[in-house]
C-alpha cells in the first residue's frame, strides 16, 4: 500500500519578536511541495506483491510440511505462463486469426526446418491429437504442408509452405516487442537471472522425464 503522503499540520507561528524580524526569511518554513516524493516499490520493480491465490494457498497448506518457496516458484511460472499465453493471443495474435498454440506450431516449423509430427507436438507442447486438429487448420489455410516419410509412410514430415513463413516472420518482431513491453520493469540482470533459473528448471525435468521426444 502507498503510503499517506499528505503535508503534517503546520504549527501556529509565534509572534515576531524585534530579533525575529532582524531575520528576515531565514524562520519561512520550507513549504510541504518541496519534499521529493519517494517512489513506491511497486513502480520501481524492486518488489511485487503476492497473488491472492498464492496467499490462500499459504494458508491452506499451513501445518503441512510444505516448502513454500519451491510452491511459490512453480505456481507462479504456471500463473505467468497462462497470463502471457492470454495476454499475446488479444495483444498480437488476434490480427493473424492464430490461437496461442497455432503460432507455436508455426514457430516450431521456422525454426527447425521440417519437422515429423511427433516431435512437432512435443515441441508445440500440445497432445498429438491436438497438434493434428492444428495442422488441419493451417493446412487450410494453406501455411504448412504435410507428406509422408519416405524411409517410414505411417510417419508424417511438416514444413512451412511459403505463405507460412512470410506470416510467421511478419508477426515475430511484434511478438517480440511485446516481450520486451511485459518484462521493461526487470534489469538486465534480473532478466539473466529468471532465464538461467528457467533454463535450469527445464534441464532438471528433462533430467527426470527424458528428451521431450522419448529419443
Amino acid at each position: 500500500m502507498d503510503k499517506d503522503h499528505r503535508a503534517p499540520a503546520r504549527l501556529a507561528a509565534p509572534a515576531k519578536s524585534e530579533g525575529s524580524r532582524s531575520r528576515g526569511k531565514e524562520s519561512a518554513p520550507r513549504p510541504a511541495s518541496a519534499k521529493k516524493p519517494v517512489p513506491s516499490k511497486a513502480t520501481t520493480g524492486k518488489r511485487s506483491t503476492k497473488p491472492l491465490a498464492e496467499v490462500l494457498g499459504e494458508k491452506r497448506v499451513a501445518g503441512l510440511r510444505i516448502n513454500l518457496d519451491s510452491m511459490a516458484l512453480v505456481s507462479n511460472i504456471h500463473r505467468a505462463s497462462g497470463f502471457i499465453r492470454d495476454h499475446f493471443e488479444r495483444a498480437v495474435l488476434k490480427e493473424a486469426d492464430l490461437h496461442w498454440s497455432a503460432f507455436v506450431t508455426l514457430w516450431c516449423l521456422w525454426i527447425y526446418g521440417e519437422l515429423e509430427t511427433r516431435r512437432l507436438a512435443a515441441e508445440a507442447g500440445v497432445a498429438k491429437s491436438t497438434l493434428s486438429s492444428i495442422l488441419n487448420m493451417l493446412e487450410g489455410r494453406k501455411l504448412v504442408r504435410r507428406r509422408a516419410n519416405e524411409l517410414e509412410r505411417r510417419l508424417v514430415i511438416v514444413n512451412l509452405t511459403a505463405t507460412g513463413a512470410e506470416l510467421i516472420s511478419s508477426i515475430f518482431p511484434k511478438f517480440n516487442a511485446e516481450e520486451t513491453r511485459i518484462v521493461e520493469r526487470l534489469s538486465a540482470k534480473q532478466m539473466q537471472a529468471a532465464t538461467d533459473a528457467i533454463r535450469l528448471i527445464l534441464a532438471t525435468i528433462n533430467d527426470l522425464d527424458g528428451p521431450l521426444d522419448g529419443s
